[in-house]
């Protein structure tokens, strides 16, 4: 009667414990003090001398050992793996079943290099698997009870249902961590889109003599890599550029806010287009992501003599819509894209542009739109989409906008979309 009564008395307090965790569930809102105080609770409610938590790689599907004490606010985070059914954790891990190791040195499936390398000495140990939703997402344990030789049965059905609780809140403080880290990345995503959005609004000035551009920009995700400026060097020189950066989103945003920027005092001292995506190319050499780069159209304006020179760097040849609406593309010579490799030299072509003729430039979103039946805005059918008469450039965008959606339909836009039409006065 006495040994029951012990017994029952035993249990209670491991149960007491199950409650206390099932409080802190509901209580700790941040990850790590929430395995701290499961690794707290566990060496208390257990009277053990040592405990920690093994937690599974979701990545490398590996076990590794996130936490540890050997005492109260004595915590170390080692990040050590355990090969797969190696040591006690390890064996835990690999069959999904709960370990009593009354004495450890007598166990071959324990890892003794641990104690030689640690100086703690192991005599028993509990190890349980934390189970979630059908699958073990590491493994519990405490060594050494303090007050007697070794664990005893009794103690491992409660520290098991112990190991389920503590699975539950690990799981559900990873599913925080995971929403707060998705309101982070939104909440970046969405400044991110509002200063690329004010960029773009600057980057064709409202006045600019002798010359006409409108723009649309429509970016795959919430930011994109496609951009287009306009910089009135003088009265009579006009540099335009339209852009694609590749890759999307925060990298290829950062990618087109710094080329943008260095447009602005490239354009302010170089000799032509050529010689500016000669400069352009250099600069973002030392700057850009491996893997990275930049295709672009530059142009420059002679409103005098209604002169327009072209280079290109791997990107879209342009098309030139005459007054009698009529749609050509303008065949220039291209060189690597940007960022590529340094030294590239870029070749420069030119073209007049008569009264009411227009400059149609573009990023491959326009002409790689894809329809419901995986058919792109190619050749001929883009021609036929830009061609007609036109009483401004901002008709002719539209027009483009407007057989862009009609050919994509109810499909998904899968790239930026950005559309930049120029004409002399």
């Amino acid at each position: 009667m006495v040994d029951d009564i012990a017994s029952l008395q035993k249990s209670l307090k491991i149960y007491k414990g199950l409650v206390e965790v099932g409080s802190m569930i509901n209580s700790i809102t941040d990850y790590d003090e929430l395995l701290r105080a499961v690794l707290d609770v566990a060496r208390r409610v257990m009277q053990a001398e040592a405990a920690s938590l093994f937690l599974v790689n979701s990545q490398s599907n590996a076990l590794e050992l996130s936490i540890a004490t050997k005492g109260e606010a004595d915590y170390v985070e080692p990040k050590i793996s355990v090969p797969h059914g190696k040591g006690i954790a390890g064996w835990v891990f690999a069959h999904n079943e709960a370990l009593l190791i009354p004495d450890a040195y007598a166990d071959d499936r324990f890892y003794k290099e641990a104690d030689r390398q640690t100086g703690f000495v192991t005599r028993s140990i509990l190890c349980a698997p934390l189970r979630f939703d059908g699958n073990v997402t590491g493994v519990l344990q405490v060594l050494n009870p303090r007050e007697k030789t070794a664990f005893e049965h009794e103690d491992l059905e409660g520290f098991c249902a112990y190991a389920d609780v503590t699975a539950t809140a690990v799981e559900k403080l990873r599913a925080l961590e995971r929403a707060r880290a998705r309101e982070r990345v939104d909440r970046d995503l969405a400044l991110a889109s509002e200063i690329q959005s004010v960029l773009l609004s600057r980057a064709i000035p409202k006045n600019i003599p002798g010359a006409e551009f409108v723009a649309h920009n429509t970016p795959a995700a919430n930011v994109g890599g496609d951009f287009y400026g306009v910089f009135a060097r003088s009265p009579d020189e006009i540099y335009f550029a339209i852009a694609d950066v590749s890759g999307k989103g925060i990298s290829a945003a950062l990618l087109m806010a710094q080329t943008l920027s260095a447009m602005q005092f490239v354009f302010a001292s170089t000799t032509g287009p050529a010689h500016a995506l000669s400069l352009l190319n250099e600069t973002l050499q030392a700057r850009i992501i491996r893997g990275m780069f930049v295709t672009t159209l530059v142009g420059r304006m002679t409103p005098s003599t209604r002169l327009v020179e072209l280079s290109s760097a791997g990107h879209c040849p342009p098309v030139r819509v005459s007054s009698d609406g009529s749609a050509s593309r303008i065949e220039i010579h291209s060189a690597l894209p940007l960022g590529i490799m340094p030294g590239v030299k870029y070749q420069q072509s030119s073209i007049v542009l008569e009264p009411g003729d227009r400059l149609v430039a573009f990023t491959d979103g326009l002409t790689e739109s894809r329809s419901h039946r995986d058919e792109q805005m190619f050749d001929d059918m883009l021609l036929e989409h830009v061609a007609g008469r036109a009483e401004s450039s901002a008709e002719i965008r539209d027009r483009l906008v407007a057989a862009e959606l009609r050919h994509r339909g109810s499909g998904t836009q899968l790239d930026d979309l950005t559309i930049l039409v120029g004409g002399l006065a």
